[in-house]
């Protein structure tokens, strides 16, 4: 009876090892490869899924505009790992999916090293400011986080009137910014009411004050409405 079955055969190697198996003449399964390979078919995404995770995590804030590059790679490195996954198969895709998931990463580190990081600014002294006293104010930016540190300040700033319901001074109004922390540049700085000042910290690593006085027509009443502190380097 042995002789007559041949439709049917099994080879084992070891204990508890299946080698391959024979069904009728034609089809053969490597069982013992299988695993192995699905695991190679899904690794690329795994990895993708791995970036996107990290970058959750380490997320630094910031304006999304410089993220850009770091999306598109991500995102074709998510593409080709699905594409690579259901194929099974191109060393050109998985090439790709690796390939664009890493760049990504190094994308992402590289802008939570050197990109943008909003800053609060806290602003000191008493408002409105009247046009007949001496208005001034203090801005304060507090010690960035060690990973947040870097080279220059920009600090944008709106004035407005106190009352919305009377005629307007910002035209008549301009405001100058004095550095009183040492080594940040310019020192001293005459802006319009509605500007953006960009301050070199000169390596400067902890807290930077601004001293801030307004010029204004004695009858003008006005408010220092807005300031947004936004840290970058060159």
């Amino acid at each position: 009876m042995a002789g007559k079955d041949r439709g049917s055969r099994v080879e084992t190697h070891g204990t508890h090892s299946i080698a391959a198996d024979t069904i009728g003449s034609g089809a053969t399964f490597n069982l013992q490869q299988t695993p192995r390979r699905r695991l190679l078919e899904v690794l690329p995404l795994f990895v993708a899924v791995a970036v996107a995770g990290y970058a959750a995590l380490a997320w630094p804030g910031g304006p999304q505009s410089q993220y850009h590059l770091f999306y598109g790679s991500l995102g074709a490195g998510f593409v080709s790992a699905v594409a690579y996954a259901v194929r099974g198969k191109g060393w050109l895709l998985l090439t790709l999916a690796l390939g664009c998931s890493l760049l990504g990463l190094g994308l992402f580190g590289s802008t939570a090293r050197n990109g943008e990081v909003p800053v609060e600014i806290d602003v000191r002294g008493a408002q409105p400011l009247r046009g007949s006293q001496a208005g001034h104010l203090t801005l304060v930016m507090p010690a960035p986080k060690s990973g947040d540190v870097r080279d220059r300040l920009r600090l944008a700033l709106t004035i407005s009137d106190d009352d919305p319901f009377t005629p307007t001074c910002i035209h008549k109004t301009t405001a100058t910014l004095t550095a009183t922390t040492p080594g940040v540049t310019p020192s001293s700085r005459r802006v319009a009411a509605d500007s953006v000042v960009d301050l070199d910290l000169g390596g400067h690593r902890g807290e930077v004050t601004v001293a801030f006085a307004l010029h204004t027509e004695p009858n003008c009443v006005m408010r220092l409405a807005k300031v947004k502190g936004t840290l970058h380097n060159r």
